[in-house]
């Protein structure tokens, strides 16, 4: 009887759904960095210090993985008077305003999201040289992270969050672009 009370009180199982999301890999994603869609090119490589307090945090992504993304504090702080919660994260690091961010390309999620999320790297500090996924709030509203906000096709940074610091170039780093 007992047994048969848990088995009513589980259902029959896992959903379909569940058994099928446990498995799923989507398909790799793509660097859509140069593809003229979405006008990024010219975003890449500029360098932006940060004017607020921001952290590198491990975040779990629908996929299962983590990713190592750099959250504006409404996203870690709950101090913060925005503070917003929500999904799986771990912070290591709180970064010290001030901190360098490269931008370096544009990724399009080719699962189930579809998104676009831009990959940036810390260039100062003990996390230097980290790849970082950013949060969209470090970016200026655009048709494409915004859909319905803004209909601007041009990329750039949240002004409220990061001041430019100029614009990587082959000679600065020793790699040609």
């Amino acid at each position: 009887m007992l047994v048969t009370g848990l088995f009513i009180l589980n259902g029959c199982g896992p959903s379909e759904d569940a058994k099928m999301l446990k498995h799923y890999q989507p398909p790799p994603d793509s660097d859509v960095t140069t593809s003229a869609k979405y006008n990024f090119s010219s975003f890449s490589g500029t360098i932006w210090k940060t004017k607020v307090k921001v952290a590198l945090a491990d975040v779990k992504a629908y996929s299962g993985k983590w990713n190592p993304s750099l959250l504006v504090s409404k996203h870690f702080d709950q101090t913060d008077p925005d503070y917003t919660p929500g999904g799986d994260r771990k912070v290591i690091a709180v970064i010290p305003v001030g901190t360098r961010v490269r931008m370096e390309r544009l990724m399009k999620d080719n699962g189930v999201w579809g998104g676009l999320w831009v990959i940036g790297s810390l260039e100062d500090g003990t996390n230097s040289q980290k790849t970082v996924f950013l949060d969209e709030a470090l970016l200026a509203d655009n048709r494409f992270i915004s859909p319905g906000v803004s209909s601007s096709t041009n990329w750039g940074a949240n002004t409220e969050m990061l001041d430019e610091a100029g614009r990587e170039t082959p000679s600065s780093t020793g790699k040609s672009k």
